[in-house]
């Protein structure tokens, strides 16, 4: 279905309700961004957590065909609790974040977000970030124009002393289904397998992160690779389900046959020989199901408690696959998030493990109480004492 045309796109349509007031210096946001996210699938992957942190039960990437287009697009689209203008105004202070100040969301998720950075990711993507919202049966929309804060401008600290006003604009239903749909291709907005922006029994909320004025970053991305890393990374389950434009995304699993599983406090026991910590004792979580996978676990007083399984395949998981998607190797995550994409080892020296084996073997341990120790990427984890107990244990 073609959509009707509108006189004005998504940067200037709208009734303007409120100005917010953007400090932030050019060189703290290279920092933010540039340094700290090395793809453009990490970059995505942070949209995504914000809807998961969000509370939404669905989420979609969607992009255009042809990124080198000079309309080309990026988008995030979820059901999750939205924005309002007060909202929006917490959203773009720099440098503060209620990401861990209880769980709003509708249904008390525990959130895998923690700095409040992932709108700066977009930065490595995209001139500009528009996010379009609609909450308490209101329509808003604001758009971050990143060229507006230049290298012209020498501030040296944090804030900039001339900080950038950004309008947010009140929506009717059909100037945010209309100017979506000149985007956005109308099947994305009215799907069922996904959220459900317009039409019959739409979502009450929602939130649409749009980028545009796609940069060279965002050129590169491969969707096969994007895939993996949401398919991977993200915390995908009943409650949380993931598109990629029209394909539905499913936690990783592997096709090579289990010779041997061991679960962490069930078959592998405190038994475990130095330099793992003498203190290890089985701790059961009994507010699961003693079916699932976290009813069994291990607890040490330097780290809490720690679940998971280990699993030693009969052939290589290594062969024939792009070294990107890997496979084997240790996959720890922190509340659910993956912590080590790129990093099998988890920091540990690889001269000390059998390398035959070790492209056989997959461990995944959650260890939430490393949140705390995480880089602002969530990328990797500080060095401290800590951390060589987890990698010994």
């Amino acid at each position: 279905m073609k959509a009707k045309k509108v006189e004005s796109d998504f940067r200037t349509i709208g009734k303007q309700a409120d100005t917010i007031n953007v400090e932030i210096s050019y060189r703290i946001i290279q920092l933010f961004s540039e340094g700290l996210y090395s793809s453009p699938n990490k970059a995505i992957e942070e949209l995504v957590s914000n809807s998961f942190d969000a509370g939404a039960s669905d989420a979609r990437v969607v992009d255009s065909a042809d990124l080198s287009r000079s309309d080309a697009y990026i988008a995030v689209i979820d059901n999750g609790c939205s924005i309002d203008i007060e909202g929006l105004k917490q959203h773009w202070q720099i440098g503060s974040s209620d990401k861990r100040e209880g769980n709003a969301t509708k249904n008390k998720r525990r959130q895998i977000g923690k700095f409040g950075i992932g709108k700066l990711a977009t930065y490595v993507l995209a001139d500009e970030l528009t996010h379009f919202c609609k909450i308490d049966g209101k329509f808003y929309v604001i758009t971050m124009d990143y060229t507006r804060i230049g290298p012209d401008k020498p501030d040296t600290g944090i804030y900039s002393k001339d900080p950038i006003q950004l309008n947010v604009r009140q929506l009717t239903e059909t100037e945010a289904h209309e100017t979506l749909a000149k985007v956005i291709p109308e099947d994305y907005l009215k799907s069922k397998n996904g959220p459900i922006l317009f039409g019959k029994k739409p979502s009450k909320t929602w939130t649409v992160a749009l980028m545009t004025k796609l940069k060279e970053m965002a050129r590169q991305k491969t969707n096969a690779r994007l895939q993996w890393v949401l398919s991977t990374a993200m915390p995908i389950g009943p409650d949380f389900k993931l598109y990629l434009n029209d394909e539905k995304i499913v936690p990783s699993k592997e096709s090579i046959k289990v010779a041997k599983t061991w679960i962490l406090g069930k078959d592998i026991k405190t038994k475990i020989p130095q330099p793992a910590p003498d203190d290890l004792e089985i701790a059961t979580d009994k507010k699961v199901n003693k079916s699932d996978l976290e009813y069994y676990g291990l607890k040490q007083k330097d780290f809490g408690r720690m679940y998971g399984k280990v699993e030693l395949y009969e052939d290589l998981l290594t062969t024939g696959k792009d070294p990107f998607q890997r496979s084997h190797g240790f996959f720890i995550y922190a509340h659910g998030r993956l912590i080590n994409l790129l990093d099998p080892y988890f920091g540990i020296d690889s001269n000390l493990l059998k390398h035959g084996t070790f492209s056989r073997f997959r461990a995944e341990i959650h260890i939430d109480s490393l949140d705390v120790m995480l880089q602002s990427s969530r990328e990797g984890v500080r060095e401290n004492p800590k951390y060589e107990i987890i990698k010994n244990t």
